[in-house]
């Protein structure tokens, strides 16, 4: 059981999806009893979320609250964006072990290499931060739906804007739903 799961439960489901539905079942499907959400200040041109497992046991956030986290920068734009980095952060509860960001050093190194235009050699780390946003927008936003969403925009109906508005994410992310690797890249994170 892992993330194919919750990509099947929110393919039966219609946008807006809600992310408490979408948290909920990633719970019940990673076996996890408790999650916090929480905001701080962060430098969103580097990171506007991050995910901390309860295992974490040396990060201050975790002593202090026991249990998995999400901590979301307080100055995100709007609940667009806000549901979007929720979701994205929640995605990490399916990382492997090897994928995890399990100590300081490791996270320093993590946004230094997502503040970079091009990483070489991408850690296992970062390539979780890439999935992660492929992930948040598949169970966002359901295959039927965006294979109809990919109609209406082509055929000039509907424009990213509209289709933002409709899934209740950011505009930015909507053209990632039409590139041609979007089901390539699917396909590959649900084996």
């Amino acid at each position: 059981m892992g993330y194919g799961d919750l990509y099947q439960y929110c393919q039966s489901l219609t946008p807006v999806i809600s992310r408490n539905n979408i948290r909920d079942k990633a719970l019940e499907i990673a076996k996890i009893d408790k999650l916090k959400v929480g905001c701080t200040t962060l430098d969103e041109s580097i990171c506007r979320g991050f995910y901390l497992s309860a295992k974490n046991t040396d990060h201050a956030f975790v002593k202090q609250n026991g249990c998995h986290l999400i901590v979301l920068s307080r100055t995100l734009p709007n609940r667009c964006w806000q549901r979007f980095v929720f979701v994205k952060e929640l995605m990490h509860v399916f990382d492997d072990p090897l994928k995890s960001t399990g100590s300081g050093e490791i996270f320093d190194k993590l946004l230094s290499d997502l503040s970079l235009p091009g990483v070489l050699e991408p850690s296992a780390q970062w390539r979780s931060e890439i999935d992660g946003i492929w992930m948040a927008l598949a169970v966002l936003c359901p295959e039927n739906y965006r294979q109809e969403f990919e109609k209406q925009r082509a055929a000039g109906h509907l424009d990213d804007y509209a289709i933002a508005l409709q899934l209740r994410i950011p505009k930015k992310y909507v053209p990632l739903l039409f590139n041609p690797i979007f089901p390539i890249k699917i396909k590959a994170l649900l084996k």
